[in-house]
């Protein structure tokens, strides 16, 4: 059996807004003192699994960062691409989640059949197709390489999504929650496989 391609989709660490409660999208804030500390944390996980042969990130900051302490810290090539950004949420940026249940209860109640629809925002038809799109990308670049992509909680749940096969309430089954969190998927001859999911053990260490 020829070894596999190796995903490594890598939640970005806390960022200020993360500490506050509040739902960022597309917005741009950075990483807060204690996500700067998981970033580190999560390069001295990376570095003890096996090998990274390149890193993709987002390119809004949070990802950003946090994907360049690893990189440095092992030493591997990274690539910044806007498509693994998150889903843009329209409205709902910069709102905590009680005040998007008072202002938009339907949209928080759609959480519950799939990918939240999010008034404004990008719809999960759009989100699929760069997850999609992103994937091709990285596959057609790294054939049975190991590659990590730093990017944000509602873009890593699409893409595993799409890679698995999976409808639409497949968004309510998954979590890839965990700041720094690591899901890995391995594709063999072509066949997506869930190896681990929304792994933070570098978080519970003393």
């Amino acid at each position: 059996m020829s070894p596999p391609t190796r995903l490594l989709f890598i939640r970005h660490a806390r960022s200020v807004w993360n500490e506050a409660g509040l739902w960022q999208g597309q917005a741009d804030p950075p990483l807060s003192e204690a996500g700067l500390v998981e970033a580190q944390r999560l390069a001295e996980r990376l570095r003890r699994m096996p090998a990274i042969d390149h890193i993709y990130a987002s390119d809004l900051q949070r990802a950003q960062t946090t994907a360049r302490i690893v990189a440095e810290a092992l030493g591997r090539p990274l690539t910044i691409d806007p498509v693994w950004r998150e889903r843009g949420i329209g409205q709902l940026e910069g709102l905590t989640t009680d005040e998007i249940i008072a202002r938009f209860p339907d949209a928080w109640a759609s959480r519950l059949h799939g990918s939240m629809h999010a008034p404004g925002g990008e719809t999960p038809e759009d989100v699929l197709r760069r997850a999609v799109a992103g994937c091709e990308a990285v596959l057609a670049r790294h054939d049975r390489q190991t590659v990590a992509i730093v990017s944000h909680g509602g873009m890593i749940l699409a893409t595993l999504v799409h890679l698995l096969g999976l409808s639409p309430i497949g968004f309510t089954r998954l979590n890839g929650g965990y700041h720094t969190a690591i899901s890995q998927v391995d594709i063999i001859d072509g066949h997506a496989r869930l190896e681990r999911l929304n792994d933070h053990a570098h978080l519970e260490l003393p």
